[in-house]
């Protein structure tokens, strides 16, 4: 696989809208937020893991946001055609260190040798890690060993699936932090219609926004069956 060289990509930049604020909190994430939220700088490690969509990301960068410049988010989706030496260069002395994705790297030896350096460097400083991926630390089972044992000695939690009254939570919620009033009747309406990703409610809840500024029109049913954004 080549290597990338040159300026790392704008899309190490965390989303503006990815706080603690924003998020939806569930009984099932309890523990979870209890863990990462005690002052400002989480208290503990942990390992996230589950399907695309369900708020891994979410947490890792709400995470960052909290801490500010002393935190460091590294999205290895995006970032894995580079060096893990130039991603990487620094990262050691953050207080705190997002991994997302860390799956993407299941199958490159320089990458998983980096991050087994990085834990080790981070922790020896008192550093907080922070591990996002799509499985379990025991299902990477082309991970080298060390790096298994290493992610395996975290904290793990599995993150949940929305139910379909969190997902009409997450539309009043994400409505009101864009400045979109939504009636009972909207939200029952949407969450009927929308799939039980709140990646998904996010992106149509952006759009509506969009739509409504562009019509200038209040967000009503039938309204929302003219935007066609629900299919």
């Amino acid at each position: 696989m080549k290597k990338q060289s040159g300026q790392i990509p704008l899309s190490m930049r965390r989303e503006d809208l990815a706080t603690w604020d924003n998020w939806l909190s569930r009984p099932e994430t309890a523990t979870l937020e209890r863990l990462l939220t005690v002052g400002k700088m989480p208290d503990y490690s942990a390992y996230l893991w589950g399907g695309e969509g369900i708020g891994k990301s979410h947490i890792l960068q709400a995470c960052c946001d909290a801490q500010g410049q002393d935190a460091r988010y590294v999205p290895l989706q995006d970032l894995i055609l580079y060096a893990p030496e130039q991603v990487l260069a620094g990262a050691e002395t953050a207080r705190l260190i997002a991994i997302d994705d860390i799956d993407r790297v299941e199958a490159s030896a320089a990458w998983q040798e980096a991050l087994f350096g990085l834990f080790n460097a981070s922790q020896e400083a008192g550093g907080q890690l922070l591990v996002a991926a799509s499985k379990a630390p025991q299902q990477l089972l082309e991970a080298l060993p060390d790096l298994r044992s290493r992610l395996s000695s975290l904290p793990v939690f599995q993150m949940p699936h929305f139910t379909e009254d969190q997902v009409a939570g997450l539309l009043r919620l994400r409505g009101e932090t864009v400045g979109i009033p939504l009636t009972d009747e909207v939200v029952h309406y949407c969450t009927l219609r929308l799939p039980r990703d709140p990646k998904a409610v996010v992106q149509f809840i952006d759009q509506l926004d969009q739509f409504s500024l562009a019509q200038r029109r209040a967000i009503t049913i039938p309204f929302i069956r003219e935007s066609a954004l629900l299919r």
